[in-house]
């Protein structure tokens, strides 16, 4: 085709844009809804991914290097891209057997070690961090914060934090706060705060930020004052001498850089190093020491990359093809309402290819400038919403990512998915026959039956590619392609699928009965909507699947103390104080107190006769799990194959799916019958009448054989575990169910005596109808604090979701918009193509409230079918993906016989299903129903 003739096709094109401005702007809004989203993801994750340099600047400052002691006398390895972490560092074997030199290394002191390790010239500044948080006075009472030591005013340390109000700390005992602890403890620059265990108050001079953590609770200090603060106010058989986690800025003279050698030199002292110039350009991993003698690590960093990119890719391909579904019912719309114009171009000379010319020619105009509107929207979106957004993810934005080179490729992805989305329509206007053109009548074929096969096979296909192809190598374009493949098969159904629906419109009543039948009528607008709307539920549905899949699991993994909302309060022998006392007069409505003891074989206080003992809870014989024996012990679990696991699931009712909870109080407690209420919620009278018997009370029913269970005391020796004795004593049981089995069995007080057991340390746990506010947490902690400074007082809080999961669930709420915009604007074109069947109502006699009806009908039949489809559809790449997150997990069994798969469940997310399904299309009949013009506007037959 000549130059020439597409010059014309695109003036055509472009003139017929303007002439129908109402269904231009809908094409627009089409094109553009999905290319602002794209625009927008991309710019959030690109500001929000830090560059080397920015990562740097904020681990270490101005400086060129951050080092970190693992422990004197070791050769380390460690990954090019440590960011001070010391878990990514690799030591390279066995402790070394030490030789004079590495007694040497060991015994000189830090700054000399540092010296010899470091560059010549090289200048440090010391950063010290606590490892454990630390309690501090507030305006409501008490909280726990991380202490820092830096000085803020070195050069070197610009760039770790940002002022956002006072000044640096200069002066001694001068401290500056994050705005998140300000705003969690009620202060302000200008007031003070007291460490617990000091008596030193710490005048707060400045409010920061750690741009990497917004969130962070930290006070930060002149080197060696908060530090020396602890250490003086700490038990003296505490204190360590140094600062948990010693670290230092380091500074090269000039423009020296820290390269990768340097990193290794003082690898060989026993330091990790974060570099700047290594993070900027690191070395090849064949210049890694860790990597060649530890290649699983690379494997493992190289999987958690590919794992993000399967995810990323999935939802970029979906989010294409959402744009070439969502803007082909625009272009058939907008093909039939030109139709009388493409037959005069037919009629004046023009062949098949100048009509289809025409028609891409409206998809290259319309798709150039949706995309380009969009693109634009996006940029302002992420714009505006950038404090939303670091806000919502606990980080700043490094800069505002905007890049050239994506940009220009989503827009000529726009205007080549606007290209794509009139292919069809293109074709189906060009085979249009001349005389039914000009006379505005239209042609109903059937829909293809090897069309529709093929559909299905595609289907098929897609989804068993997607979900066989996560185990694969090359799982990110197997995943990608599968979940594409299939949606575009469930495209190629629609007309069949709309046929189908088409048989119920007998068992209706007229309104949604004519709107059905014109539905099937006229698949070949039906059929785009249909597949428009069907795209963005399966968007919608696949976000929020994965999303609560991956919160599921992140909640099975939650180990809670206590049950929701529980006021638990831990009392250590050397607190003398009334710490119960402290904390009901802290706190109002605890409401009734259970006290409870640990209990123990033996008291270890050095008297005559004492000795020290263990209490162990023994399985009734052929109560076990068979997966416990014969297995390689793993630290607190016993390792099996995942195989294995399913097996023992599905055949052994001992072994049960699970994580035993973390026991507070031990895993034998003595107590009355509100510890049964307060702390392991059973309530069961047979409980508590059993109590008062003297049996114990187990919430393990393996524990329990012929009403009796029997406990495993061990005796230590004086000369180690060879001169342990061991027997056995046996106490009638009854095993009852609890809310939460914190503790695996429970005697009375009176009971422990009589067994010739002993009562351990104490506690207490309230249960409040409602949970403390955060203000009276903070009271609670400063009342306990006061009364003796080694007891715990917390507040089981349950799980919440991470910033991750807030920052997902965004993206699936603005998904499920995108369906309710795109479902608004595809029927409100399948309603614009229905003007003449309206006029034709209006003709014969028909009401207002009819044509409203009819017209609220149709959307809801598009969105209904297309919600079905739609939910159907998002099933796929959410199931791929949440495979690709199980791959390399290891089930392990507790010695309660739970077996933790350590997978994340596929979890369907039926309440938001139920609203998609029912809500959507009732949404979409009610606005048509509105916006229906109840004037008859007549129209020619020709128009």
């Amino acid at each position: 085709m000549r130059i020439s003739a597409w010059r014309a096709a695109l003036r055509i094109a472009r003139r017929d844009a303007l002439r129908a401005k109402g269904r231009s702007a809908l094409v627009l809004a089409m094109i553009a809804l999905p290319v602002l989203g794209v625009t927008a993801a991309d710019v959030t994750a690109r500001s929000g991914r830090p560059t080397p340099q920015e990562q740097a600047t904020r681990l270490m400052g101005a400086s060129d290097a951050y080092l970190t002691v693992v422990e004197r006398g070791w050769r380390v390895q460690q990954a090019p891209n440590t960011l001070g972490n010391v878990s990514v560092v690799s030591r390279t074997g066995p402790k070394p057997t030490p030789t004079e030199q590495e007694k040497a290394r060991a015994a000189e002191p830090l700054d000399q070690l540092i010296r010899q390790a470091l560059p010549a010239g090289a200048r440090v500044v010391p950063v010290e961090r606590s490892a454990n948080s630390v309690g501090t006075s507030t305006a409501h009472g008490q909280l726990a914060v991380e202490t820092y030591g830096v000085d803020l005013t070195d050069p070197a340390a610009a760039g770790l934090v940002t002022l956002r109000g006072g000044s640096w700390p200069q002066a001694p005992y001068e401290v500056a706060a994050t705005t998140a602890f300000l705003a969690d403890s009620g202060l302000e620059v200008g007031r003070t705060t007291t460490l617990v265990g000091t008596d030193r108050p710490l005048r707060i001079t400045a409010a920061v930020e750690y741009p990497g953590a917004l969130d962070a609770d930290r006070l930060i200090g002149r080197p060696g004052e908060l530090s020396g603060l602890l250490a003086a106010g700490s038990d003296p058989t505490e204190r360590t001498g140094e600062p948990d986690t010693p670290s230092w800025l380091v500074s090269l003279p000039g423009h020296a850089e820290f390269g990768w050698d340097a990193v290794q030199r003082a690898n060989e002292y026993g330091f990790s190093v974060a570099s700047r110039a290594v993070l900027a350009d690191p070395p090849p991993d064949s210049a890694v020491p860790l990597y060649r003698d530890h290649p699983d690590t690379l494997g493992a960093e190289q999987a958690d990359g590919l794992n993000r990119t399967t995810v990323l890719a999935t939802v970029v391909g979906m989010a294409l093809l959402e744009i070439v579904l969502l803007a082909g019912p625009a272009f058939a719309v907008g093909a039939r309402r030109s139709r009388r114009q493409l037959g005069l171009i037919a009629a004046g000379g023009g062949d098949q290819s100048h009509i289809r010319a025409v028609v891409l020619a409206g998809g290259v105009v319309l798709g150039g400038a949706g995309a380009a509107v969009g693109m634009v929207l996006g940029v302002v979106a992420v714009a505006l919403g950038r404090p939303w957004l670091e806000a919502r993810t606990g980080a700043r934005f490094g800069h505002f990512g905007l890049e050239p080179a994506d940009l220009l490729v989503i827009l000529a992805i726009g205007v080549l998915t606007g290209l794509l989305a009139a292919v069809v329509p293109a074709f189906q206007a060009a085979r249009q026959h001349v005389v039914a053109a000009l006379t505005g009548r239209g042609t109903i074929r059937p829909p293809a039956r090897w069309f529709t096969l093929l559909g299905a096979a595609a289907v098929l296909a897609g989804t068993a590619l997607a979900l066989l192809g996560a185990t694969s190598g090359a799982r990110t374009r197997v995943v990608t392609v599968g979940s594409m493949l299939a949606e575009l098969g469930l495209v190629a159904c629609t007309p069949y699928l709309v046929t189908l629906f088409g048989r119920l419109a007998r068992f209706l009543p007229l309104g949604p009965r004519l709107a059905l039948r014109d539905a099937t009528r006229h698949r070949s607008r039906t059929a785009p909507a249909v597949a428009a709307v069907m795209a963005a539920v399966a968007g919608a549905v696949a976000v929020l699947t994965f999303q609560s899949s991956s919160e599921a699991g992140e909640r099975e993994q939650y180990v809670p103390s206590a049950p929701a909302g529980a006021v638990t309060l831990q009392i250590d022998s050397r607190d003398k104080g009334d710490l119960r006392g402290a904390v009901e007069h802290a706190l109002t409505g605890l409401g009734t107190r259970a006290d409870l003891n640990a209990v123990d074989y033996g008291v270890c206080d050095g008297k005559p006769g004492s000795f020290c003992g263990r209490i162990t809870l023994r399985t009734a014989a052929g109560s076990a799990c068979p997966a416990l024996g014969g297995q390689k012990e793993d630290g607190w679990g016993t390792r099996i194959s995942a195989e294995e696991a399913q097996r023992l699931l599905a055949t052994d009712p001992r072994c049960h799916e699970g994580r035993a909870p973390a026991y507070t109080f031990g895993e034998l407690i003595a107590g009355d019958a509100a510890v049964l209420h307060n702390f392991l919620g059973a309530d069961s009278p047979e409980a508590a009448r059993a109590l008062a018997e003297g049996k114990v009370v187990v919430l393990d029913p393996g524990l329990v054989k012929d009403g009796a269970v029997t406990l495993g005391l061990v005796r230590f020796g004086a000369n180690g575990p060879e001169g342990n004795t061991t027997s056995t004593i046996t106490l009638p049981a009854v095993a009852v169910k609890a809310e939460l089995p914190v503790a695996r069995a429970v005697l009375s007080p009176a009971a422990v005596a009589k067994a010739g057991l002993d009562l351990g340390s104490a506690g207490s746990v309230w249960r409040p109808a409602q949970p403390p506010t955060p203000e009276a947490v903070q009271r609670g902690a400063a009342a306990v604090t006061t009364a003796g400074a080694h007891s715990i007082f917390a507040v089981e809080t349950g799980y919440r979701s991470g910033s991750d999961s807030v920052v997902v669930l965004g993206l699936a709420v603005a998904a499920s918009v995108v369906a309710v915009a795109a479902a608004g604007i595809a029927t409100g074109l399948a309603a614009a193509d229905s003007q003449r069947d309206l006029a034709t109502l209006a003709a014969v006699g028909a009401a207002p409230g009819i044509r409203r009806r009819l017209s609220g009908f149709q959307c809801a039949v598009i969105a209904g079918i297309g919600v079905l489809l739609g939910a159907a559809a998002g099933f796929v790449p959410a199931a791929a993906i949440q495979r690709v997150q199980n791959l390399g997990k290891v089930p392990f069994v507790d010695p309660t016989g739970a077996i933790d798969l350590g997978t994340h469940p596929l979890v369907v997310p039926w309440t938001y299903l139920a609203v998609v399904v029912v809500g959507l299309p009732l949404l979409s009949w009610a606005l048509a129903a509105g916006f229906t013009r109840s004037r008859v506007v007549l129209a020619r037959r020709t128009d």
